[in-house]
Protein backbone atom coordinates (compact mmCIF):
# COMPACT_ATOMS: atom_id res chain seq x y z
CA UNK A 1 0.00 0.00 0.00
CA UNK A 2 1.14 3.76 -0.39
CA UNK A 3 0.52 6.42 1.46
CA UNK A 4 1.86 9.64 1.59
CA UNK A 5 4.89 9.17 -0.78
CA UNK A 6 5.61 5.97 1.63
CA UNK A 7 5.59 2.38 0.76
CA UNK A 8 3.82 0.37 3.62
CA UNK A 9 4.37 -3.50 4.00
CA UNK A 10 3.38 -5.85 6.66
CA UNK A 11 7.49 -6.04 7.23
CA UNK A 12 8.85 -2.60 6.77
CA UNK A 13 7.87 1.09 5.70
CA UNK A 14 9.92 2.72 3.71
CA UNK A 15 9.89 5.99 1.28
CA UNK A 16 9.67 5.76 -2.25
CA UNK A 17 12.78 5.50 -3.95
CA UNK A 18 12.15 8.62 -6.42
CA UNK A 19 11.31 11.06 -3.30
CA UNK A 20 14.58 10.23 -1.91
CA UNK A 21 16.39 10.86 -5.46
CA UNK A 22 15.11 14.29 -5.01
CA UNK A 23 16.99 14.72 -2.04
CA UNK A 24 20.12 13.25 -3.04
CA UNK A 25 20.25 15.47 -6.01
CA UNK A 26 19.21 18.72 -3.39
CA UNK A 27 22.41 20.81 -3.91
CA UNK A 28 24.44 22.12 -1.01
CA UNK A 29 22.47 24.69 0.63
CA UNK A 30 24.34 27.95 0.43
CA UNK A 31 23.12 30.37 3.28
CA UNK A 32 20.40 30.33 5.82
CA UNK A 33 17.17 30.54 4.15
CA UNK A 34 18.37 27.36 1.57
CA UNK A 35 19.61 25.94 4.71
CA UNK A 36 15.86 26.52 6.55
CA UNK A 37 14.57 24.68 3.02
CA UNK A 38 16.34 21.71 3.30
CA UNK A 39 16.12 21.48 6.73
CA UNK A 40 11.77 21.46 6.77
CA UNK A 41 12.27 18.85 4.20
CA UNK A 42 14.37 16.39 5.42
CA UNK A 43 13.10 16.75 8.78
CA UNK A 44 10.02 15.31 7.62
CA UNK A 45 11.98 12.50 6.67
CA UNK A 46 14.17 11.91 9.82
CA UNK A 47 11.64 8.88 11.06
CA UNK A 48 13.74 6.70 8.29
CA UNK A 49 17.41 8.10 9.37
CA UNK A 50 18.89 6.24 11.88
CA UNK A 51 20.30 8.85 13.88
CA UNK A 52 18.94 11.81 12.46
CA UNK A 53 19.68 14.69 14.87
CA UNK A 54 23.60 13.66 14.89
CA UNK A 55 23.66 13.96 11.65
CA UNK A 56 21.86 17.01 11.32
CA UNK A 57 23.47 18.65 14.16
CA UNK A 58 26.03 20.65 12.28
CA UNK A 59 23.18 22.15 9.51
CA UNK A 60 21.10 23.53 12.68
CA UNK A 61 24.42 25.45 14.05
CA UNK A 62 23.64 28.54 11.34
CA UNK A 63 20.03 28.69 11.69
CA UNK A 64 19.73 28.58 15.41
CA UNK A 65 18.70 31.68 16.90
CA UNK A 66 20.47 32.68 19.96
Amino acid sequence: MEFLEVVIRLEEIKIEKKKVKGMLDWLTPQGVKNIQKFLRLANYYQQFIKNFAFIARLLYDPVRKD
